[in-house]
């Protein structure tokens, strides 16, 4: 997993700089960590604009131990019992949250964060994905892996990605598919708002609209709120 943290923390500004430089959403980022025998997920930064996001990421640390991804997903969601960090999006926000990890979610105890007093499970996240009305999606490895988060990325209007893409040192590789990956989430965004219309998030603006969007990543996680900045319909592709 070293190689693929180091991509992710080189080519991240990248990432986000593609989401934002569209004009078409008011991206903005923060950082999740979680593993390496952390007792909790932990706030790395709140929302930030790319090159903030970039310089986070450097931070990251790239051994995983336990990984529970699940929780960390909830903690993302600011819906941990007594949570202390609370990340600043707004609630209509369009969520798109992405999991890179070449672990299935495990060490999901009460201890790390519980939701209702329950350690986070994948039902219990499914319902919290759910509420928020919010995309997943996974970049994995491994099919063990796998099995533990297509179900929820299935039935919250993602998709998964090769996590092996990253693990290589040629960087034109990583950078074509962060690029491609990029490219994929904002048209992902995009076609939230053609089918949810209505929603408080896909509402057109004369005005760019106060950072209401949050990625995530951690030893394993990244997620994407973003909100339109306007809505012409030549924007949205199908």
């Amino acid at each position: 997993m070293g190689t693929v943290q180091s991509n992710l923390r080189d080519n991240i500004g990248l990432f986000a700089s593609i989401l934002t430089g569209t004009g078409q959403v008011d991206a903005r980022y923060g950082l999740v960590g979680y593993g390496d025998r952390s007792i909790v997920p932990r706030m790395v930064t709140d929302l930030t604009d790319p090159t903030s996001f970039a310089a986070a990421a450097q931070g990251l640390q790239i051994n995983g131990g336990i990984e529970p991804g699940y929780t960390a997903t909830a903690f993302a969601l600011n819906a941990l019992d007594n949570q202390t960090d609370l990340f600043s999006f707004r609630s209509n926000a369009v969520k798109n949250i992405i999991i890179l990890t070449d672990e299935p979610s495990n060490g999901d105890t009460a201890a790390r964060g519980s939701v209702g007093g329950e350690a986070v499970s994948e039902s219990l996240l499914d319902g919290l994905l759910t509420d928020n009305n919010a995309l997943y999606n996974g970049v994995l490895r491994r099919t063990s892996t796998i099995a533990s988060y297509s179900d929820l990325i299935t039935g919250h209007g993602g998709q998964v990605f090769d996590l092996n893409l990253f693990n290589t040192s040629d960087q034109t590789i990583v950078q074509q598919f962060v690029t491609d990956f990029a490219n994929a989430k904002l048209q992902e965004t995009l076609d939230f708002c053609q089918l949810n219309p209505t929603n408080p998030a896909c509402q057109p603006s004369a005005s760019v609209p106060e950072p209401s969007s949050l990625a995530l990543i951690g030893l394993g996680l990244l997620g994407i709120f973003t909100r339109y900045r306007r809505r012409p319909v030549a924007s949205v592709a199908v």
